[in-house]
């Protein structure tokens, strides 16, 4: 076993941990903050709950998701089922679930300054949907609908095609989306068409019975 040389210890210069210290200090007083301004958007806080849309970055939706569940706050991402190919040119297809509205994470919470500030110090969250620098509240009643119609399947993605001009104008005038208006986008399956319209501001693919389009004026 080789000995310790004294001598060399004794010579050697003491290393400075002061900026180390500062460092780590800094560090645990930001996380404290984060968790303070966090803790305003958890469903702990009392007062009446509006429903926000934070936009995230790609691919984030349900992993963020979770991670604001985990620290208390009232955070739901609707998903819709897609056939996908399985890899390896099998030629099976697999089902995979993915959000509805790309990018997009909505929260329930009790608005306040500290409430959004604590959001956006989260990893992943870009910004609040808003209008005019404030953040934009949704309906209670449209929320519901729109989690309802993600829970019912009607964003459910198929593959299947059937005949229909693609890029037609089309209006749905039965069912939850009647009166939207879209663009024919492609096929579902059996009787029913892929449309391209709007919710919330954003496109939105839906699956619409064929029964159920016609012609926009």
């Amino acid at each position: 076993m080789m000995a310790v040389d004294r001598r060399q210890v004794a010579a050697a210069d003491a290393i400075d941990l002061t900026r180390a210290v500062a460092a780590s200090d800094r560090t645990l007083a930001e996380r404290q903050v984060d968790a303070r301004l966090l803790a305003a958007a958890s469903t702990n806080v009392e007062g009446r709950r509006h429903w926000f849309a934070l936009r995230v970055a790609q691919a984030s939706e349900i992993d963020l998701c979770a991670r604001l569940t985990d620290s208390r706050v009232d955070a739901v991402v609707p998903v819709k089922q897609v056939q996908v190919k399985r890899r390896f040119n099998a030629p099976s297809r697999k089902v995979v679930h993915r959000p509805v509205l790309r990018h997009l994470v909505f929260v329930n919470l009790v608005p306040s300054d500290d409430a959004f500030a604590g959001l956006l110090r989260v990893r992943d969250v870009a910004a609040l949907i808003g209008a005019g620098g404030r953040p934009y509240p949704i309906g209670d009643r449209e929320m519901n609908g729109f989690m309802e119609l993600a829970q019912a399947g009607a964003f459910d993605e198929r593959s299947t095609p059937t005949g229909l001009a693609v890029g037609m104008a089309v209006r749905i005038g039965v069912g939850p989306y009647a009166d939207f208006r879209g663009v024919l986008e492609g096929y579902g399956k059996g009787r029913t068409a892929r449309v391209m319209t709007w919710l919330f501001g954003r496109e939105l693919v839906v699956d619409v019975k064929l029964a159920h389009l016609e012609k926009a004026e």
